[in-house]
């Protein structure tokens, strides 16, 4: 286990890092100019549709499970922090990969996906309980593998053929698609990283029931 001192550091450390993300990204014209049409993005009713269960089930189903960690605020904060910022992280991933956006984007992607998928679970756990959770490393390893899923299925489209597609690769990402999207492939599509993310979340703790 990590020292004290290491963990500590560790804290100042990603502390730091999240707030001058924060900062640098309400900064930047380009990422400003783009949010009203990325709030639209999330509510496309289909993305609601999955989001919705899903979160009350993780935000409620610690209780069931044999892990005092998983109770509402860090079920339900790492739900929401999901869904609002794994899409876009997921896209700036890609499109920085592209060369479409700046390099340094992706470090803001970086910390937006480490935050939602493991710091804010070790932060609120550090308040509650007044010391560093022992599962904080255990967390680092699975969540952030949900959270990328979370991204790609919320980015998950049919084009103008019924083709499937992710939206950030249309040139103007992330406007919502212009194409209706309540069709059955797009189910379809859905279907199996729903599948997958329930899998993990079901055998990755021990349960009461």
């Amino acid at each position: 286990m990590p020292t004290d001192t290491l963990l500590f550091a560790y804290v100042v450390v990603w502390s730091l890092a999240t707030i001058t993300a924060g900062v640098a990204a309400l900064s930047t014209p380009a990422i400003r100019s783009e949010l009203a049409a990325y709030v639209r993005f999330l509510l496309v009713p289909w993305k609601l549709a999955v989001f919705v269960p899903a979160a009350i089930f993780v935000t409620f189903a610690g209780r069931f499970a044999y892990d005092d960690t998983w109770d509402v605020v860090a079920g339900g904060g790492m739900s929401l922090l999901t869904y609002l910022t794994a899409p876009w992280a997921v896209g700036v991933f890609f499109r920085c990969g592209k060369r479409w956006r700046p390099r340094w984007h992706e470090l803001l992607a970086l910390v937006a996906c480490l935050f939602s998928a493991s710091w804010f679970y070790d932060g609120w756990l550090l308040i509650r309980d007044g010391s560093y959770p022992e599962t904080w490393l255990p967390n680092l390893g699975i969540s952030p593998a949900l959270y990328l899923l979370g991204g790609a299925l919320w980015n998950l489209e049919v084009d103008a053929s019924g083709k499937p597609t992710f939206g950030f690769v249309r040139q103007e990402w992330p406007v919502p698609p212009t194409v209706p999207q309540a069709r059955p492939m797009l189910f379809l599509l859905a279907l199996p990283p729903i599948v997958l993310a329930a899998l993990i979340l079901l055998f990755s703790v021990k349960w009461r029931i």
